[in-house]
């Protein structure tokens, strides 16, 4: 039964990426953030570029086009004693710790600016993430890669759920499965539900607000390990008066 439920893991990882997960440089918010400023709009009568505030911009699925950038990432918390998230470094497990790990599918663009002279960049946009709340029972558990959770199902505890980043209608509200246990056959469900979810993102009913998802504050940010969760959610979004567009 364990290979089993092994095999649908597999099917429906590949279905949902064709890739597999990987850290980087950007953030995940624990909460994401609504986000009304200025972003670059794809006009898809004219097939340009505009720079429009959100409140003029209708929220449907065409509003999809303006966010190019797939991104799949994971950020990696470490739960303290007092509740706080710190980031989780490279993502190996200790024994007997507690974990959040937001694995992320966006769909996001890039604005970019200067704070304190440093660069800066956010990601705002829409997704599916899966996160995971975990407590292992020994070291060395890569946390990043979810076939690393099915792998060490016997040695970690926890709970699993399925969250919507920015996108609304009756059809995913259905979609979204409750909150699980970290069983293979959780994982698999979850997978399938984040691919489902994803059919629905360009429906015509879907509505699209867009949300700040993620932040880059450069190398020296990324290098310190006591980043604390008030601190990420209290950065303000990018102005477009000093936004110029990312890759």
């Amino acid at each position: 039964m364990k290979c089993f439920y092994t095999l649908i893991f597999l099917a429906f990882w590949s279905q949902i990426y064709g890739q597999t997960f990987f850290t980087t440089d950007y953030i995940a918010l624990a909460v994401p953030q609504h986000y009304d400023g200025d972003i670059y709009f794809m006009n898809l009568e004219t097939l340009t570029q505009e720079v429009r505030p959100m409140s003029t911009i209708p929220n449907n699925s065409e509003l999809l086009s303006s966010f190019p950038n797939l991104v799949s990432n994971v950020t990696v918390y470490q739960v303290e004693k007092d509740g706080g998230l710190t980031i989780g470094g490279i993502g190996i497990s200790a024994k007997n710790e507690i974990y959040q790990v937001i694995y992320d599918f966006s769909q996001t663009q890039t604005l970019v600016s200067e704070e304190d002279g440093k660069p800066k960049s956010v990601l705002i946009g829409v997704g599916v993430r899966m996160v995971a709340k975990v407590k292992t029972r020994k070291a060395c558990i890569n946390l990043t890669n979810p076939f690393s959770l099915v792998a060490n199902s016997k040695n970690i505890t926890g709970s699993l759920e399925v969250r919507v980043i920015g996108l609304a209608s009756s059809k995913i509200n259905d979609l979204i499965p409750t909150t699980t246990d970290l069983s293979p056959a959780s994982i698999s469900v979850a997978l399938q539900s984040i691919a489902t979810i994803k059919t629905q993102m360009y429906a015509e009913e879907t509505i699209v607000t867009p949300q700040y998802i993620a932040f880059n504050l450069g190398d020296e940010a990324l290098k310190r390990n006591n980043l604390e969760i008030n601190k990420l959610n209290t950065l303000q979004p990018v102005e477009a008066s000093s936004s110029k567009k990312g890759d």
